[in-house]
């Protein structure tokens, strides 16, 4: 057996410091994001979704990555509504302005499995009495979204009310 002497024991340490250092960076996410979470309700308004089954109120919890946010890409907001049954996820660059129609460039609509159209129809605006995401927000508390075809389905609308805080 080889003797340890003060030089070996020092390299040692050292080893097992840099390993330990070495798996702490590999256990780090790589694209570690900023992220909102709350929740609310959607209210579907007019009755104009009741021929694809979605009528009253609807609780929703929902997630939110603001672009520009640390960590987040600078052209693409992300939001993610989980329902009780289901789930809609969808990606937008967000022009930060009130009754500007947001267009979605991606959506994913899980109900029985995953759906994701081509050319999202779905779109939606920011109320004028809500609050805007912003990538340096903690906290939103009026987050007010006005879907139009929400989920696809023409003609069919629905606001959203949320209270989101960062993760």
């Amino acid at each position: 057996m080889a003797r340890k002497t003060p030089q070996t024991r020092v390299v040692a340490r050292t080893m097992a410091a840099l390993s330990l250092a070495a798996a702490a960076v590999c256990a780090t996410p790589a694209g570690a994001e900023t992220e909102l979470v709350g929740g609310g309700f959607l209210i579907v308004k007019y009755d104009s979704c009741s021929d694809y089954g979605w009528t009253g109120t609807h609780q929703v919890l929902a997630r939110m990555a603001p672009q520009g946010a640390p960590g987040n890409p600078r052209n693409e907001t992300q939001i993610a509504l989980l329902l009780a049954t289901g789930t809609i996820a969808f990606r937008y660059d967000s022009v930060r302005s009130y009754r500007y129609t947001q267009t979605i460039d991606t959506a994913t609509y899980v109900w029985n499995g995953p759906w994701t159209p081509d050319a999202p129809t779905m779109n939606f605006y920011y109320d004028l009495y809500g609050e805007i995401p912003g990538p340096s927000d903690v906290a939103l508390d009026e987050l007010i979204l006005h879907f139009n075809n929400f989920n696809e389905h023409p003609g069919c609308q629905v606001d959203a009310y949320l209270s989101l805080r960062r993760n």
